[in-house]
């Protein structure tokens, strides 16, 4: 895995995640605005400048959680804060539920929980997406003569972003070929997965998070009612809504109100024990 290091180096870090087809970049715009910690913002396998899966090796959101215990290993971290976005949270929870002795305290932005299937829908499920693998043929995406069409292409996404916002992105989420650039996330994350969680078992590992969590949601984000009936399994957790999208933490007002809320978080709950 590859990352970045933003902010004062002498502060004490927290780790951060980013989401689904997003990288490290994503975090670019609050980092300068959290002042108690620097950031150690990681690309996920498959995104930014990390290297991809092998090829056939489907992507697994449990896999993430391996790939983050081999990283903190290697930065020789024993124990820190998490901040992460969308799959970013999800990967955050597991790990957290997983390895409470790594985790000091949970930020969650727009993610508490991996999708959810209902039981009886899994064997379908799992068939569509062993086709669709199969016939999916592994090719680069399009490549493109300048970096303003994907500039504008992810400026303009589901969840819209500034332009400055997806430049940060863009930089660091494409490379140069011989026509021009492309893309450097794996086609393969646009596969569907082939084996997925039932709600029973999301239900598990959030009953096992045993460390303070807050959640930021937005008010035009992901949330809906399934979402909330996660959050009586989760024993400290705090929720703060606030105006943005999904992408809460690249907007200007929404980044400064988490960064304050992080701020007094990190002031009440002192350093990390």
């Amino acid at each position: 895995m590859t990352g970045m290091v933003l902010g004062d180096e002498s502060k004490v870090p927290i780790l951060c995640l980013h989401g689904w087809l997003d990288n490290a970049a994503s975090f670019e715009i609050i980092a300068p605005k959290i002042k108690d910690r620097h950031l150690i913002a990681l690309d996920f396998i498959g995104h930014g400048q990390s290297s991809h899966r092998a090829l056939n090796h489907p992507y697994y959101i449990w896999d993430n959680v391996t790939d983050l215990y081999s990283a903190l290993e290697a930065l020789k971290i024993d124990k820190i804060d998490i901040l992460g976005h969308s799959m970013g949270a999800s990967v955050a929870v597991l790990f957290a539920a997983c390895f409470p002795e790594k985790v000091s305290r949970l930020y969650l932005i727009e993610g508490l929980a991996p999708l959810n299937y209902a039981a009886d829908k899994l064997p379908l499920l799992m068939a569509k997406a062993i086709r669709k693998r199969v016939a999916a043929k592994s090719s680069p995406s399009r490549s493109h003569i300048d970096l303003n069409t994907f500039i504008n292409a992810r400026s303009n996404s589901f969840f819209p972003v500034s332009l400055t916002a997806a430049e940060m992105l863009v930089k660091r989420g494409t490379q140069a070929d011989l026509n021009g650039y492309r893309w450097s996330s794996d086609p393969a994350l646009l596969l569907p997965s082939i084996n997925r969680m039932g709600i029973g078992q999301i239900e598990a590992f959030l009953q096992a998070i045993k460390v303070p969590v807050v959640l930021y949601i937005a008010e035009q984000g992901l949330v809906d009612d399934q979402w909330r009936e996660y959050f009586k399994y989760v024993e400290q957790l705090k929720v703060h809504t606030f105006c943005g999208n999904h992408h809460l933490h690249m907007q200007e007002e929404g980044a400064n109100l988490i960064a304050q809320s992080l701020s007094e978080c990190f002031a009440k709950c002192g350093p990390i024990k």
